[in-house]
């Protein structure tokens, strides 16, 4: 491969990651931050309007139900929260009890935690985290 080759490449990867979304966002880059199980821990940045979506696993093959989630209402506004039954399939997927949807919307500049917290009914131990992330809204 020629060096005018090799260069073209280059810019041509170059220019590829200078269009992409960033992760976790809409096609075009400005469309709803989706969080799933696997981002437990992060930490991510809206702008003040944007919104941010949760799609969480059932807890409940393990006999857990969700208890709180606590977050700073003045810095996000939960705008929807339902529970999403398991997707159908030819063979359902034992254990699967489906989802819990959150959908959040950024109201001012801040720094706040979203902790989901679950519990056993029979045990008498404090609820366990579950998920949490930090959320920075900038303007």
């Amino acid at each position: 491969m020629g060096v005018s080759m090799k260069l073209w490449l280059a810019l041509v990867i170059l220019a590829s990651l200078m269009i992409m979304p960033p992760p976790g966002r809409g096609e075009a880059g400005g469309g709803p931050l989706t969080l799933h199980e696997k981002d437990r821990g992060g930490t991510f940045t809206l702008k003040p309007g944007d919104k941010l979506l949760l799609y969480l696993r059932n807890p409940q093959s393990g006999g857990y139900n969700l208890k709180d989630v606590t977050f700073d209402k003045t810095i996000l506004r939960l705008a929807a929260h339902q529970k999403l039954p398991p997707k159908p399939s030819p063979r359902p997927v034992m254990g699967d009890f489906g989802q819990f949807f959150y959908e959040w919307e950024a109201r001012r500049p801040g720094v706040t935690d979203i902790l989901i917290t679950i519990s056993r009914p029979w045990e008498k131990k404090a609820p366990e985290e579950y998920w949490r992330v930090t959320v920075k809204v900038t303007d």
